[in-house]
């Protein structure tokens, strides 16, 4: 009987899968130390990131529904200021896995209008987040109903 020869295709895909292997078992500690962390009921651990009221969280809501309003929508309307912010609730890790800040102030558009803006900021997540995140909404211009009904998505339960 005559073994056919392995082809080089077969023997790189062998040699890839024998690192990963490898890789999985080295990693495995940490992963399992990390959803240990996730999964736990006593998960504690600071809240790491800025407050509502902070202006680098109202530059970057600003900046971002103007980039919008130019890019997507194209109405020419740009947010004005945002007045008023406050937190009106907290979550500490728990029952989410990320931690949350949740907010809400005025926005005053230059087309003359005033809106609720309902915001929530996520704490910074390390490496894989990098950085803190905020989502916004502003009640009555949710249009295309990512945070519907009147972007109660955002808000605390």
């Amino acid at each position: 009987m005559v073994i056919p020869r392995p082809t080089a295709l077969f023997v790189r895909a062998l040699a890839v899968l024998a690192l990963a292997g490898t890789w999985a078992i080295a990693a495995a500690p940490a992963m399992a130390e990390n959803f240990t962390f996730h999964a736990s009921p006593d998960r504690t651990g600071p809240w790491v990131g800025p407050a509502c009221d902070q202006p680098a969280v109202l530059e970057r809501i600003h900046r971002r529904f103007d980039e919008t309003e130019a890019s997507y929508w194209k109405t020419g309307v740009r947010m004005a200021q945002i007045v008023e912010p406050r937190e009106t609730g907290f979550k500490d890790w728990d029952p989410t896995i990320i931690a949350r800040r949740y907010c809400s102030a005025v926005a005053y558009l230059t087309d003359g209008r005033r809106y609720e803006l309902v915001y929530w900021l996520r704490s910074e997540q390390g490496f894989a987040g990098v950085s803190w995140g905020v989502d916004y909404c502003l009640v009555g211009r949710d249009r295309d109903y990512a945070y519907a009904p009147a972007c109660k998505m955002l808000r605390p339960l």
